[in-house]
Parts: structure tokens; C-alpha cells; sequence
């Protein structure tokens, strides 16, 4: 029943075009160089972006988090979608997802910015609400053999797109 619920509620977004993302964790705030987007928990260490801009004329500017109250230069550099560290470019209406470096997590930090080094300043952030919970994987009921032998282990709702089947038979 579990399985049912939960298969029932990703079919009830898609078909309403209520795509799950993980869960939001805000509005980037914009300050400067028309830093714009979405950010989503999609896991304990993964955040994603979505309807990202940013116009890339920051000399010295990255994905940056840290665990202060507000972001400064003693936070870190979070690598860019293709798990690079330099400096960022300009982005237009982009999605992507972003890995915590040295398997950081999300509850670790209380910011995520687009963080200019050389002017220490953030062009826009986001702030992780206090007692933040990152989605978690759902581990639901196997498949009985009921119907044409058919068998599992338990079954692990990963994302809104993964659904993991062990020991299927």
C-alpha cells in the first residue's frame, strides 16, 4: 500500500506538471550581477539550481557555502556542475546540480551564495532553515510473488525519477 501511495503521488505531479525537485530551500536573494534561481535539497550532499542566471562579469566569483551567519570569505568553494572549481561564467535559465566538496552536507552549512572572492561580497544567496531535514531515500515493501512469480527485496524510492529494485526476479 506504502509503494501505492507514493507511485500515486509522483504520477499526481507529473501529470499536474508538478515535477519534484527535492525539497526548496528558497529563492537565491539578488544583490548583484542579476544572480537569480531556485535552490533545492535533493539529497543530504546535492543541491540543484534551477532557472539559474548569472551574468559572469564577477572577477573572481564561485558557488560558495559555509556555516557562519551570513557568507563571507570564510566559507568554501562549492565545484559547478561539472565538478570544476574555476571561476564561474555567466549562466542563463540553467538547471543543474551542485555536490557538496569532502562529502559535506547540506545540514552543515547555513548559506549557499554566488560569492565574489576579490570583492568579498555575495551577488545572491540563500539561507538552510534551521533544523533542516534533507529528503531522505523511502524504503518501501518488496514485490509479493502473486502474479506471474514476479519478487524483490524491499524497494528504495531514490528520487522522483530513480526507484531502486534489488533481488529482482
Amino acid at each position: 500500500m506504502q509503494f501505492f501511495l507514493i507511485f500515486a503521488a509522483l504520477l499526481y505531479g507529473y501529470a499536474h506538471g508538478e515535477l519534484y525537485r527535492g525539497k526548496h530551500l528558497g529563492k537565491l536573494n539578488s544583490y548583484h550581477h542579476q544572480v537569480s534561481g531556485d535552490v533545492y535539497a535533493v539529497d543530504e550532499f546535492t543541491l540543484l539550481l534551477t532557472e539559474f542566471n548569472y551574468d559572469g562579469n564577477g572577477p573572481d566569483t564561485f558557488f560558495w557555502a559555509g556555516a557562519s551567519n551570513r557568507p563571507g570569505p570564510q566559507g568554501f568553494i562549492v565545484p559547478d556542475e561539472h565538478s570544476k572549481t574555476n571561476v564561474l561564467d555567466r549562466y542563463f535559465n540553467k538547471d543543474f546540480t551542485l555536490t557538496l566538496p569532502d562529502r559535506k552536507k547540506i545540514t552543515d552549512i547555513k548559506w549557499f551564495a554566488v560569492y565574489d572572492l576579490f570583492t568579498q561580497s555575495a551577488f545572491g544567496d540563500v539561507y538552510i532553515p534551521e533544523e533542516f531535514e534533507p529528503p531522505a531515500v523511502q524504503t518501501i515493501s518488496s514485490f509479493s510473488k502473486k502474479s506471474h512469480g514476479v519478487s524483490s527485496g524491499a524497494l528504495k524510492v531514490l528520487d522522483a525519477k530513480t526507484l531502486l529494485i534489488p533481488e529482482f526476479t
